[in-house]
């Protein structure tokens, strides 16, 4: 439990991981100051390695138009790609999915405690979505994915898309259309499924856009007991953001309703503050290529057993995905990433 070593002067993070058969440990310490000899503790949150629903990879950065800048860019292009990690049938009914406040991760998260600690309920920011259904309408069978497309379309060759966008959304299993809540504005594409709304920070976004400098997204299941439209509509699961005299409600869920999360944070080391607590994800990940870039971030592959992927999930982001990837929505690798 003890380990020495030397550093430069400087501030710190620290990030400690640890597997066994059965469980992932993992600890974090941000933001330490080294100037002399020093003695740090990091307490290690342990997870269950039993296998289930993940993010297998999230495309956020959006792709590069012709002859822009870098500055600015197509974003309509993003996907969610999620996993059964298992070997049991996972029925997504009542999953809830969406990010967290703050959007992106430049300045620190007000949702804490007295402590300065992260709360147990995690607030919702912008649009969240749930697979609505009875129980078993929506089975996802063992080692399959299903992809979650902002815009159902092919991205590459449709008119109102972009040529240097790196996928084809057409064919996507889910799409995120909040049409029915802005007014119309969101197109619905022909042929792939919309999610459900849960809740809305704001009505007036056309789209149900995650920041393309790095959103914290979450999986989430109801208990059998609740509906997901009765939870959302009760004003105990609603607040407003903490210091601030807008009326804006979010929707909190419960840290024990959390199935999976990833930290995705800023390029800029000066901009990556948490918003997920270190016993959900200990680390984080990103696209160092930045805004724009066309990449992605993928879950590394453990193992590969009869033909069939096992992603690698020790709730450590950092640990857990390759950065700057090419988007491979639909496509499993068929080697393991060291």
């Amino acid at each position: 439990g003890v380990t020495q070593f030397s550093l430069v002067s400087g501030i710190y993070t620290f990030s400690v991981a640890h597997t066994t058969e059965e469980f992932a440990f993992n600890g974090l310490l941000e933001n330490t100051t080294v100037a002399s000899d020093k003695s740090v503790t990091i307490t290690l949150h342990a997870s269950s390695l039993s296998g289930g629903l993940l993010f297998k990879e999230v495309y956020y950065s959006g792709s590069p138009i012709e002859g822009s800048t870098g500055s600015t860019g197509y974003y309509s292009d993003s996907f969610t790609e999620l996993y059964n990690n298992s070997d049991e049938v996972i029925y997504l009914d009542n999953i809830g999915f969406g990010a967290l406040d703050p959007a992106a991760s430049n300045n620190p998260s007000v949702w804490v405690d007295e402590s300065g600690n992260l709360q147990d309920r995690l607030p919702l920011y912008g649009y969240s979505f749930y697979f609505k259904g009875s129980g078993t309408d929506h089975p996802l069978q063992p080692r399959t994915s299903i992809v979650i497309a902002m815009d159902g379309i092919n991205h590459q060759t449709d008119p109102a898309g972009n040529s240097l966008s790196p996928v084809n959304m057409g064919n996507a299993d889910w799409e995120l259309y909040v049409g029915d809540i802005n007014g119309g504005k969101d197109a619905d594409a022909p042929g792939v499924a919309n999610m459900e709304i849960l809740h809305a920070t704001s009505t007036t976004s056309n789209d149900a856009l995650y920041s393309v400098f790095g959103p914290a997204m979450v999986i989430f299941r109801f208990p059998e007991n609740i509906d997901p439209a009765d939870f959302a509509a009760d004003e105990a699961n609603l607040s407003t953001k903490p210091g601030t005299s807008v009326q804006t409600q979010y929707l909190r869920i419960p840290k024990e309703y959390m199935i999976d999360a990833v930290e995705c944070v800023n390029h800029d080391p000066n901009r990556r503050h948490k918003r997920i607590a270190a016993d959900l994800d200990a680390g984080y990940t990103f696209i160092s290529e930045g805004t724009y870039s066309g990449k992605s971030v993928r879950r590394k592959v453990k193992q590969i057993i009869d033909g069939k992927v096992i992603y690698k999930d020790t709730n450590n982001s950092t640990e857990d995905f390759l950065q700057d990837q090419t988007p491979i929505p639909f496509v499993h690798p068929t080697t393991v990433d060291q």
